[in-house]
């Protein structure tokens, strides 16, 4: 049986550090374009109603039967997910105020929307 002497290793683990690194930094581009279509989408579509925060206090809010929802405090309850908030944006709640946008944005759109929120808190 063949050893590795201590080069081999250093070797080794400079590959396993490049491909860790490589990982890292992808992710990270890919985090900071859903940011920025989320920051997009937001300011399109959101804060008009939700504010700039997603605190429900936005320009229009006052003039609507019924406050819009406070997004930052949604994404923080105990028995919500990202995904169900995504849900809820995409399906709407007329009676509430909150118009459907399924067909207007997708899943991953109302996620990055979700991503931008509440990174901004």
């Amino acid at each position: 049986m063949k050893t590795m002497n201590h080069s081999h290793v250093l070797a080794f683990l400079g590959l396993v550090a490049s491909i860790m690194a490589f990982n890292a930094s992808a992710a990270s581009e890919i985090d900071a374009s859903h940011f920025a279509n989320g920051k997009t989408k937001y300011r399109q579509l959101c804060q008009v109603c939700h504010g700039d925060k997603g605190h429900g206090d936005g320009p229009t809010a006052a003039s609507l039967p019924h406050k819009p929802a406070n997004i930052a405090n949604k994404l923080g309850g105990f028995f919500t997910s990202p995904s169900s908030v995504a849900d809820d944006i995409l399906e709407g709640n007329v009676e509430q105020g909150m118009p459907a946008w399924k067909g207007i944005i997708t899943k991953q759109n109302a996620l990055d929307i979700l991503t931008y929120v509440e990174a901004i808190q």
